[in-house]
């Protein structure tokens, strides 16, 4: 039985803060600007949700096994990075959930929530061997660096457009 699914469960754990806990200070979308979304931006939406569900289905048909190197050092990429997404998680939950801290730099790194899990699914894809998995993390790394930077703009507006 492949246990390849506990890689795409251990990226999805901390999302649950969000459902639970919701986002503070969320900047409310200007009315002059509702809807007015670029085609580039409704292209790259698509590239991450395709890059999402496929990142996050692919690993539950590979086994979960660490045999040489490129496994070992794989395995260390996925924790590194699975431990700075829940580092990074963590400020979220302790310091009041604002829409601010889901993209805010971290140690020099831009949107770290958004950086963290594509090289995470990355380091998995050289783990599994899977180039269906490289692929889904090519594009979710498209989707959601370029998604996630058009709100870590929208999280620094002037404080007077925050809910």
């Amino acid at each position: 039985m492949p246990l390849g699914g506990v890689v795409t469960l251990l990226i999805l754990v901390p999302n649950l803060l969000v459902v639970f806990f919701p986002v503070a200070g969320m900047p409310q979308a200007s009315v002059a600007g509702a809807g007015t979304k670029s085609k580039l931006t409704h292209a790259m939406e698509l590239v991450e949700r395709v890059g999402q569900v496929s990142a996050f289905v692919v690993p539950f048909f590979y086994p979960l096994k660490v045999q040489g190197r490129l496994e070992t050092a794989s395995l260390a990429g996925m924790i590194l990075a699975l431990f700075f997404y829940y580092l990074n998680w963590a400020r979220y939950a302790l310091h009041g959930r604002t829409f601010r801290l889901l993209y805010q730099p971290c140690l020099g790194i831009p949107i770290p929530l958004a950086i963290s899990p594509v090289i995470y699914f990355l380091a998995a894809s050289l783990l599994f061997h899977s180039w269906i998995l490289l692929a889904a993390a090519i594009m979710l790394g498209i989707g959601h660096i370029y998604v996630s930077s058009l709100e870590w703009q929208r999280a620094k507006a002037p404080l007077e457009t925050v809910g």
